[in-house]
């Protein structure tokens, strides 16, 4: 939803809806508000339909001494731009650590939790009605994730969980895998938190495509990665069954984990939405077949 192409955004979020998604998942920093102001505009031609919008905050360190102020000049302008007065989830965007810039655009465990940190101030534009639920990126430090999930002030993850990394939700050997989550999905849904999984097929390695144009800019899942996954990936298409991609693998493995609430995928054209909805259809992977592609998974160094 960064480009140009508003038709084709129209009909991809279209084929969306009558597939029955309900979740949009959108940034302030994606295509620097493009996605927002995409998915406005072609909800506003859809007749405004009843979806659920999840947008997020990052603040720079500049802000971190006015995270009040930041947090409600980001927030209204992803509302303007969605053409919404509210939307359902707000994430805090950073990376979350023991101190700041531990990692690139993380901020400290304190500049969240401290009075009239990062945390009061998006509690407070729950309190304005400008957001109905807060939730965090886990991608920092898991200490310090649970650290501010244990608040019982926030209400929902989202944390990279795939194939290829599976550490969120189960035990993992060492030195496989880039950064262990340390099984933060099932410590999360003890305390009643919702789990929303990402990067579900590694950036696209998992669907042997070409790294994006954001792969080869991000600080955050760097393009060595992606390499590194995409030759992990091209090893386990021979482990797979006769007729089943990667893409579908990668899918139907995540959804047979029940602590996962929903998984957001980038849906850039019809074909897209087809297939998750053929993923979901056809349900989790059998457990053998799950296992097995697993072990082969995790065996890569």
């Amino acid at each position: 939803m960064t480009g140009d192409n508003q038709n084709q955004q129209l009909l991809v979020l279209e084929a969306a809806l009558r597939a029955g998604i309900s979740w949009l998942d959108t940034a302030a920093g994606y295509g620097a508000g493009k996605s927002e102001e995409a998915i406005g505009i072609a909800l506003q031609k859809l007749g405004h339909p009843a979806v659920n919008i999840a947008t997020k905050v990052r603040l720079a360190p500049e802000q971190l001494n006015k995270p009040l102020e930041a947090v409600r000049d980001s927030v209204f302008a992803s509302l303007k731009r969605l053409k919404r007065s509210s939307c359902d989830l707000l994430y805090l965007h950073n990376a979350i650590t023991p101190a700041t810039a531990d990692i690139a655009a993380s901020v400290g465990l304190n500049e969240v939790l401290k009075p009239h940190g990062i945390l009061d101030a998006m509690l407070q534009m729950r309190e304005e009605g400008l957001v109905k639920h807060l939730a965090i990126t886990a991608t920092g430090v898991p200490e310090c994730n649970l650290a501010v999930l244990e608040t019982g002030k926030v209400h929902a993850m989202q944390i990279p969980f795939h194939l290829l990394n599976p550490s969120a939700a189960i035990k993992v050997p060492d030195g496989v895998v880039e950064m262990d989550y340390q099984m933060q999905i099932p410590r999360a849904r003890a305390m009643g938190v919702r789990v929303f999984a990402i990067r579900v097929l590694a950036g696209g390695a998992l669907a042997m495509q070409p790294p994006s144009a954001h792969t080869l800019t991000t600080p955050y899942f760097p393009l060595a990665l992606f390499q590194k996954d995409c030759e992990r990936a091209g090893k386990l298409l021979q482990h797979l069954p006769k007729g089943m991609s990667l893409p579908e693998a990668a899918i139907r493995f995540v959804l047979g984990f029940p602590e996962v609430d929903c998984v957001l995928l980038g849906l850039g054209n019809q074909t897209d939405v087809e297939t998750l909805g053929r993923c979901n259809l056809a349900g989790p992977l059998q457990e053998g077949l799950q296992k097995g592609i697993l072990q082969q998974a995790l065996n890569q160094s």
